[in-house]
């Protein structure tokens, strides 16, 4: 899951790294016309199967929500300045599910105390985000569900496996580029990929949870904000690579939608680590 620790990867990445292979082309707009039509016609084969799956080896259960979903509207307002790109709208539900973080306990409805609206806007913020990563992620991915009132926070499935993906936007004021460690480690791997003219990421592979089994993650600073895509492994690696992830970040559909997350910020501000404990 999302914690204040584990977005400061740099205190576990003075570990090193070898090189990853080439980035690919990027996917002809074709394919990705076939992939829309693919992920509509798999999301209506999986959406009832997901909803009670486990989550293994974090020892969680899903449940169907615990009342309604917030309404998505039509036309949902864009913050002053930034209009997110239409295309960007879901044309398909994807319902959330509740994660009960203590088995048998179901966690609170509204444990942030957000208005109406303010959960409607979140609401359609994780729509979007998950319309988009059915869409672009690889076909392996089978179905993707937001997690209710954890609006970083989604459930992905692929190979018969659930597992937790983060998609984050949080204002920072900390605005420097993450850089790869320069001494190696067989079990990071770290590159630097540059999208949207001169933007820098960091596409990130290491071991997670116990020995061998790895998660994915791509971060970057954008506007005012740092931006984390995860995919964190759950008894076996991630079944998304970095690159798979990055593949999402270069889509200016994506990078709309968090320009208007770093203008109307949908999660608390990224706290700077204190310094000495």
């Amino acid at each position: 899951m999302d914690t204040d620790e584990t977005f400061p990867l740099r205190d576990a990445l003075d570990r090193a790294v070898g090189e990853l292979p080439p980035l690919p082309d990027l996917v002809p707009l074709a394919v990705r016309e076939g992939r829309r039509r693919r992920a509509r016609a798999r999301f209506a084969t999986v959406t009832a199967a997901f909803g009670v799956v486990t989550a293994g080896a974090l020892g969680l259960a899903l449940l169907p929500g615990n009342g309604p979903a917030p309404a998505v509207p039509a036309a949902p307002p864009s913050s002053p300045g930034v209009s997110a790109s239409p295309s960007a709208k879901p044309d398909a539900s994807y319902p959330p599910v509740v994660v009960e973080e203590t088995p048998g306990v179901t966690p609170p409805d509204n444990p942030d105390g957000l208005s109406a609206a303010e959960r409607e806007r979140r609401a359609v913020h994780q729509q979007r985000v998950a319309a988009l990563l059915d869409e672009l992620l690889p076909a392996k991915v089978t179905g993707i569900r937001p997690v209710k009132d954890k609006v970083h926070a989604y459930r992905i499935t692929a190979g018969g496996k659930s597992f937790w993906m983060t998609v984050s936007v949080r204002r920072s004021a900390d605005r420097a580029p993450d850089e790869c460690p320069d001494r190696p480690d067989p079990r990071i791997v770290c590159e630097t990929a540059v999208f949207d003219g001169d933007h820098e990421a960091q596409l990130l592979s290491m071991w997670a949870n116990e020995p061998g089994t790895s998660a994915a993650y791509v971060r970057f600073p954008y506007g005012g904000s740092r931006v984390r895509l995860s995919v964190e492994p759950e008894g076996v690696s991630s079944p998304v690579t970095p690159r798979e992830l990055f593949a999402v970040v270069e889509d200016p559909r994506f990078l709309a939608l968090v320009k208007d997350a770093d203008a109307r910020p949908v999660e608390e501000e990224l706290l700077p680590p204190v310094v000495g404990g």
